[in-house]
């Protein structure tokens, strides 16, 4: 599945393939993480605007135009193994955490 596809199937607006530069000297760390984000209607926001954004212990991200960001883990096999959410302006139902879940194993073309 590429990322686009995910991006769609999720309904976010924004997509972004972020690897981690530790990964290549540690087999053990993720190989990266894809970022996806709900912006507020008309917003430019973009993944690269966001500070301080860790990948294993996410702060909780507050900025007025994003309204969700889930940062989904992929290891050498570019297949996803954990999700975590960086941001919500809103309550999360169950219903998205099932999506999200879903989305586990899943391999990133």
């Amino acid at each position: 599945m590429t990322k686009l596809e995910i991006l769609k199937e999720l309904h976010f607006d924004k997509a972004h393939i972020s690897l981690n530069p530790y990964f290549f000297g540690n087999e053990y760390e993720e190989k990266g993480v894809l970022v996806l984000m709900k912006l507020e209607k008309g917003s430019d926001l973009d993944y690269l605007d966001i500070e301080n954004i860790c990948f294993q212990c996410p702060v909780i991200e507050d900025h007025p135009e994003l309204i969700l960001m889930i940062l989904f883990l992929f290891d050498k096999n570019d297949k996803i193994y954990d999700y975590s959410i960086a941001s919500s302006k809103f309550k999360i139902a169950r219903s998205d955490f099932l999506k999200y879940e879903k989305m586990i194993g899943t391999i990133i073309d």
